[in-house]
C-alpha cells in the first residue's frame, strides 16, 4: 500500500492510508515500531516522528491542525508536504523543527479561584511571577522530593483523605489534579491562568515547585508571563471545573499557540530554554542550593551532574551556553592544570575525612625538619574563591556522596548549607578562623541507590538537600535493534524481571541504560552486547542474587545458567553463537521482538479518574 503511493502528498491520499492499515494491520498500526519500520523502509513516504504526540506538537507549533488525533499515517502527509515547501528531506525538516520549538511541551489549564470562597488571586499571581493553587491545608509537600511518582501520588491521596470528609472518587480527583500540578507541569510548560472560562493570562513556567507559607494558594510554580488578559478559548469549557487540566483539544491547543506567537522561546542569555533533567537540577538548587542525584547503577548521575554544573556556571559567567564557549573560556568554567575552574570535582569514600573536605593537620617537610600545619581542604577553598567573585556561581560536584561518612566529612558545615544560613559564620575548631558559605556555592551530589537507599541518609542531610532520581532511560535505544534484539525493549523487561525476583530492593538495582552507550551513543554492535552481557550484566545479577542461580536463570534467561553446577554456561559467549546468542537473551519474553514501545507503566496511572471537581477546602 505505501509502495503504491505515488509523489501524492494530499491529506486525501493519506486519510486513505490510514484507514487501509487499520484495516489490514488491526492494532499493530497503532504501534510505534511499525510505524518506524516503514520509515525505514519509505523514508519518502513516511515521517520520522514515530509519536502522535510528536507529529500533533509539531503540527500545532506551525499552527496547522493535525487531520486526526492519534493517526500516525494520516498526519503523515502534512509532514512530508511542509518538508518539500521547506525544500528539506523529512529527517533534517524534523531535527530543524526540534531545533526550533524544542522537545514537545505541555499546554495546563489552572485555576486561579478559590472553589470555597471564590476569591480570585490571579492579581497576586501576575504581579509577583508564579502560579499556585490551593490545598493549603496539606503544608509543605517538598518531602514528595525523593519519592517515585507513584509513591508521591499515593502519598497524596492519604493526605487529602485525612483532610477531608468527601467521597473517595473526589478524592481521587483532587489528588490527581495535586499530583499533576506538583510532577507533571514542567519547566517550559504553558500555564492559562483561568477564572472560570476567563482567560486572565499566560505564561512558561520556569522553576519547580515551591511552597510558600502564608499564601492562601501556598503551592507555587514560578512562571513568566508572556500575554494578559484575552478572549476565551474557542472551547471555553475544556477542563471546567478543575484546577489542574491538561489542554488536549486542537482548537484551543491552536489559539494559545497564536497568542504567544510574537513571544520568543529563548530565555534572557539567548539560547532555549533548559528542560530535561538539567532545568530539574537548576530548579532545585535556586530553591535548596544543593541537590543529590539518585537512583541505580548506570542511570547518569555524574553524567548529568557534570553537565548541569559546567551549563549553568557558563550561562552565569558567559551569559552563553557551555557548548559555544571558546577554549579559555571552557577553562575557566571546568579549570585546567594550573588553574581551579568554577565547576570542582570530589569523591566521597569510606577514609574521606573532615582534615580532606574542611581542614586538617598535614606533615610536610622543610630544611629537613617534619612541620605541622594547618591546610585547607576542598570546601573552604571553593568558598574563598566564591566570596571573593560574587558575581559567578559555583559548583562542588560530590561524586557517590553516600559512601562517606556524611556527617563527620561535613561537621558543623552542615548547618551552614542550609539555603536560609548561608553567610551565617562559624568558627572552625583548628584555625580558629570564621567561616560562612557564599550564596553563590552550589553543591550537587551523586549517590547509587544500589549500594545505600535514600531512606538511610542522615535526616539533617535530607531536609538540606532537594533530591532528583534519575533512572533507566529506555528511550534512548528507540529504533536501535542488534541482530533481530530490540535493546531498549530488553532491557526493560530485564529490569522488570529483576525487580520481580530480587525482592524488595530490586527497585534500586536495576541497570541502566550507560552499561549500553559507548562514547555518548547506544551500542549498535553484536559483539559489544556480547561483551555487556558477560562482562557487565550477568557479575551484577550474581551479586544481585547473592549466588542463587534459579533466580538468576529467571532472569537472564535459561540458558545461560546451568543451574544444577551453580554456574554461568560460558559457552553461551561464543563468537560462533550470535543467534542463539540473541534468542536465548529472548527467552523469558519472546513477545519484546513484536512489542509496540518503550516506557515503563505505572498501574497507578491506570486509574480512570473524572477531572470535573471543585476543589476541595483542605
Amino acid at each position: 500500500m505505501i509502495s503504491a503511493l505515488s509523489g501524492d502528498l494530499s491529506d486525501q491520499t493519506y486519510l486513505g492510508l490510514q484507514k487501509a492499515l487499520e484495516e489490514n494491520l488491526g492494532a499493530l498500526v497503532n504501534w510505534g515500531w511499525v510505524h518506524k519500520y516503514f520509515h525505514m523502509l519509505y523514508p519518502d513516504k513516511i515521517d520520522d516522528y514515530h509519536s502522535p504526540d510528536w507529529q500533533s506538537f509539531y503540527l500545532i507549533k506551525m499552527q496547522q491542525a493535525p487531520l486526526e488525533r492519534n493517526a500516525r499515517y494520516s498526519v503523515a502527509g502534512q509532514l512530508l508536504r511542509l518538508a518539500k515547501e521547506a525544500n528539506l528531506h523529512i529527517n533534517s525538516f524534523t531535527t530543524c523543527l526540534r531545533l526550533v520549538f524544542g522537545t514537545p511541551h505541555k499546554y495546563w489549564r489552572v485555576g486561579t479561584t478559590s472553589g470555597v470562597t471564590g476569591q480570585s488571586y490571579w492579581d497576586e499571581m501576575r504581579s509577583n511571577g508564579y502560579i499556585s493553587v490551593g490545598w493549603t491545608g496539606l503544608g509543605d509537600m517538598r518531602e514528595l522530593d525523593g519519592m517515585s511518582g507513584k509513591d508521591a501520588r499515593a502519598r497524596i491521596k492519604e493526605l487529602i483523605t485525612e483532610r477531608s470528609s468527601n467521597t473517595p472518587s473526589a478524592i481521587g480527583k483532587s489528588a490527581k489534579q495535586f499530583f499533576d500540578f506538583y510532577k507533571n507541569v514542567s519547566i517550559g510548560d504553558i500555564v492559562v491562568a483561568v477564572q472560570g472560562q476567563k482567560v486572565r493570562g499566560l505564561g512558561r513556567v520556569t522553576g519547580d515547585y515551591e511552597y510558600r507559607e502564608g499564601l492562601p494558594f501556598a503551592h507555587c510554580k514560578t512562571v513568566k508571563w508572556l500575554v494578559d488578559a484575552g478572549e476565551n478559548l474557542p472551547d471555553p469549557k475544556e477542563g471546567l471545573q478543575t484546577t489542574v487540566n491538561q489542554y488536549n483539544k486542537v482548537e484551543n491547543l491552536l489559539d494559545i499557540k497564536r497568542r504567544i506567537s510574537g513571544v520568543p522561546v529563548l530565555d534572557p542569555i539567548g539560547s532555549m530554554l533548559l528542560d530535561g533533567p538539567i532545568a530539574r537540577i537548576q530548579s532545585i538548587l535556586g530553591r535548596k542550593k544543593q541537590v543529590i542525584l539518585y537512583g541505580p547503577p548506570g542511570t547518569g548521575k555524574t553524567y548529568w551532574a557534570e553537565k548541569a554544573a559546567l551549563e549553568l556556571a557558563a550561562r552565569t559567567a558567559f551569559k552563553r551556553s557551555f557548548a559555544s564557549l571558546g577554549e579559555k573560556e571552557k577553562g575557566k568554567v571546568s579549570g585546567t592544570e594550573g588553574e581551579l575552574g568554577l565547576v570542582r570535582f570530589c569523591c566521597f569514600h569510606p577514609s574521606y575525612g573532615y582534615e580532606d573536605f574542611v581542614e586538617g593537620i598535614r606533615a610536610s617537610v622543610e630544611d629537613k625538619q617534619t612541620v605541622f600545619s594547618i591546610r585547607k581542604g576542598v570546601f573552604p577553598l571553593l568558598c574563598r574563591d566564591a566570596s571573593r567573585n560574587p558575581h559567578l556561581d559555583y559548583y562542588l560536584i560530590i561524586d557517590e556522596i553516600n559512601r562517606g561518612d556524611i556527617s563527620r566529612i561535613f561537621g558543623e558545615l552542615i548547618t551552614l548549607l542550609e539555603a536560609e544560613k548561608r553567610e551565617k559564620s562559624v568558627i572552625l575548631p583548628l584555625s580558629g578562623e570564621t567561616f560562612h558559605v557564599p550564596a553563590n556555592v552550589y553543591v550537587i551530589g551523586t549517590m547509587n541507590t544500589a549500594d545505600r537507599s535514600i531512606a538511610l541518609l542522615d535526616v539533617a542531610l535530607r531536609r538540606r538537600f532537594g533530591f532528583y532520581e534519575l533512572m533507566p532511560d529506555y528511550s534512548l535505544f528507540d529504533g536501535i535493534t542488534i541482530n533481530g534484539l530490540p535493546l531498549g525493549l530488553w532491557l526493560q523487561d530485564l529490569n522488570r524481571r529483576i525487580v520481580e525476583y530480587v525482592g524488595k530492593d530490586g527497585r534500586n538495582l536495576r541497570i541502566g541504560h550507560s552499561y549500553f552507550m559507548y562514547k555518548g551513543s547506544p551500542i549498535k554492535d553484536f559483539e559489544r552486547l556480547r561483551r555487556i552481557v558477560a562482562e557487565d550484566v550477568i557479575p551484577l545479577l550474581e551479586e544481585y542474587c547473592y549466588g542463587d542461580y534459579s533466580a538468576i536463570a529467571k532472569i537472564i534467561g535459561g540458558r545461560f545458567v546451568d543451574v544444577t553446577r551453580q554456574e554461568i554456561e560460558q559457552a553461551m559467549f561464543s563468537k560462533a553463537n550470535r543467534s542463539e546468542f540473541v534468542t536465548a537473551l529472548m527467552e523469558p519474553n519472546p513477545t519484546i521482538a513484536t512489542s509496540a514501545s518503550v516506557g515503563e507503566d505505572d498501574p497507578d496511572d491506570a486509574e480512570d479518574m473524572d477531572d470535573n471537581h471543585e476543589e476541595l477546602d483542605l
